[in-house]
């Protein structure tokens, strides 16, 4: 079982976020309020868990003892496994080789820097707060405070973004040597500053034949550079996979806590009911206790066991070396569902999908990805 805990701050706001976040200051409840969170959440889900992903906002910001709380109470509710991941977020202008120490003895093992880019243009154009030299030294910050599984975050596809440009910087960017690195396309979300500038035609998304093309230099490059790709936006060293973000394409049980955090737990038939947390402190706290009010999961979402399973394999395609078992997991639930499996038969005679379970999407579909998805979800 996962933990998420979404911590909301932010000294800024990025102008591509869509995650809820804040620039106000902590809220003074926010840890108490986190803490009945987790144990409401104990009365439904049992542990041990095997990783606790802080995210947000700018987790990097909260107090270490804070972090150490949270991770005291995610054992005493649930027990924690001796060797789980825990992944903290942060920023590089958010990093000090103190600060690191003291969160590693907190109990976090692994970190997740949003670098985003080594272009000092693009970062400005991203709206962060950094630049190319500060991200650098926020790495060997990092290093030398003792951190050994490292992530950086990737976004490419910026509007007039060139694929020379992309080279060059990825040579700076893999150099640095780090167990992992998450790719995110720039996608244009609305309510962002992003989308209000799209809308007033302040820039254009790049073309689509380009992006894909920065997609595939990116793979090359951390191919090259010893990553492998696991997941279509993943790449790490061997034994360093997000062991957190490979829990979502399973589909299975994760708590979560803070302000917009969507949590689930399976049901026995094959169903699965979820929970999703208001977009704001207040309404997050006011949530807490009306649900620690109700004694009850009153779940926001609830999915069928056919619901789940078509589901289950359109997330599930997105890892590249588990793939997908939908004859299996239909049977383990005595669900036939005859019409999800003739498009499985015929995505794997078209090429797309592997020929034996579990499926794997193939090379020749990788830029088609979403729209496979699609058909397996409304098959």
């Amino acid at each position: 079982m996962q933990v998420y805990i979404h911590y909301p701050y932010c000294a800024t706001l990025c102008p591509y976020c869509d995650f809820f976040s804040t620039t106000a200051d902590e809220d003074p409840g926010y840890q108490a309020s986190a803490r009945k969170e987790l144990a409401i959440w104990s009365r439904f889900l049992e542990g041990p868990v095997t990783s606790i992903y802080f995210g947000g906002g700018t987790p990097g910001r909260m107090a270490p003892s804070l972090c150490a709380a949270l991770i005291a109470d995610v054992d005493k509710r649930f027990g924690l496994s001796s060797s789980a991941e825990i992944t903290l977020e942060t920023n590089p202008d958010d990093v000090t080789e103190q600060g690191i120490r003291d969160f590693l003895a907190a109990g976090v093992n692994r970190l997740s820097m949003g670098v985003q880019s080594l272009d000092d243009e693009e970062l400005k154009m991203l709206g962060r707060r950094h630049d190319s030299a500060s991200a650098i030294a926020a790495v060997a910050a990092a290093r030398a405070a003792g951190v050994e599984n490292l992530s950086l975050d990737l976004i490419f596809g910026l509007p007039n973004q060139s694929e020379s440009g992309l080279k060059t910087m990825l040579e700076r960017f893999f150099a640095l040597q780090v167990e992992h690195v998450s790719l995110y396309g720039l996608t244009i979300e609305e309510g962002t500053q992003f989308g209000v500038d799209l809308a007033a035609g302040r820039f254009t998304e790049l073309e689509r034949a380009s992006w894909l093309r920065m997609y595939d230099l990116v793979a090359d490059a951390a191919s090259s550079h010893g990553l492998e790709r696991y997941e279509i936006s993943n790449f790490a060293r061997p034994g360093r996979c997000s062991r957190h973000n490979r829990s979502y394409w399973r589909d299975g049980n994760f708590v979560a806590i803070g302000p917009g955090a969507h949590g689930q737990r399976r049901l026995k038939n094959g169903g699965l009911q979820r929970r999703f947390n208001p977009r704001s402190v207040k309404g997050w706290r006011a949530a807490v206790e009306s649900w620690d009010k109700a004694g009850e999961f009153a779940p926001h979402e609830e999915l069928s066991p056919e619901s789940w399973l078509r589901e289950a394999c359109m997330v599930g395609l997105r890892d590249l070396r588990l793939g997908i078992d939908p004859q299996g997991w239909a049977r383990s639930f005595n669900l036939a569902d005859e019409t999800l499996m003739a498009t499985v038969k015929r995505l794997v005679e078209c090429g797309d999908l592997s020929a034996v379970a579990p499926h794997r999407l193939l090379s020749k579909a990788m830029h088609r990805v979403d729209a496979v998805a699609a058909e397996l979800l409304n098959a």
